[in-house]
């Protein structure tokens, strides 16, 4: 079963060797949240399925990787233990961003690598979400399951986008139902809406969200540690449990 779900930006920054100092008071309340959500996701399961938005080949998903890409040879893991020499392909960024959580606070735990990619409509998402809920209820395990994605891009002038009409009003509602697992909110998210104000988790999210009502009973206890842009991109940190 389910028993929660914790949701974190995709964010290199979160990660301190590759935010350095400069960062610090954007980054730290942030990075905070992440590390709070991940301990409590580490206390309720050993094994976690990681999902995270990427425009996908089918490529096998490479279990060791390296912020390399990002300026700083840290070497992470899916897997319990030390992290191994990355493997030739590149770890996708929602799976290093989950890999170092993982490393950070649950070295005993396993992460299950599941990506979607950006433009799958609503209707497949849910069968995805579908097809891991009713398989970790028969599992007989208990599942954390850690969702890394962002929000809008398009949230102030400085924003990677500039500031896009339309996506602070969206992001709100976004945030609102993540904060209160409002399931119905995050599967009536339109993809071509989404894309318009260059919204990255969307998929990610609407398979969380089916995954949980299929694992068990669908309400949540529910909290939002953090909210907010500092880098012009929405941040959500939010945690839903049984």
């Amino acid at each position: 079963m389910i028993s929660a779900v914790a949701f974190v930006p995709g964010a290199p920054l979160i990660v301190p060797e590759v935010s350095g100092p400069a960062a610090v008071a954007d980054v730290d309340p942030v990075r905070a949240a992440v590390l709070e959500v991940g301990r409590r996701l580490a206390a309720r399961a050993s094994t976690w399925i990681a999902i995270g938005v990427v425009p996908s080949d089918g490529s096998a998903i490479p279990r060791n990787g390296t912020f390399a890409g990002f300026g700083v040879d840290l070497t992470v893991s899916l897997d319990p233990g030390p992290a191994a020499r990355p493997d030739a392909d590149t770890m996708p960024t929602p799976m290093l961003i989950a890999a170092w959580l993982r490393g950070r606070v649950a070295d005993g735990a396993a992460v299950e690598p599941v990506l979607v990619d950006p433009s799958t409509p609503a209707t497949e998402c849910a069968v995805v979400g579908e097809q891991l809920g009713r398989r970790s209820a028969t599992s007989g395990e208990t599942v954390g399951v850690l969702v890394v994605g962002d929000g809008s891009t398009g949230l102030t002038d400085r924003a990677p986008a500039g500031l896009l009409d339309g996506a602070a009003a969206l992001q709100d509602r976004i945030d609102d139902a993540l904060a209160t697992a409002d399931l119905e909110a995050l599967a009536r998210l339109e993809e071509q809406t989404c894309a318009q104000m260059r919204i990255a988790g969307r998929t990610a999210w609407q398979v969380a969200a089916a995954a949980w009502t299929a694992s068990g009973e669908a309400s949540a206890t529910s909290a939002s540690l953090y909210r907010g842009a500092p880098f012009g991109v929405g941040y959500q940190v939010a945690w839903w449990e049984r």
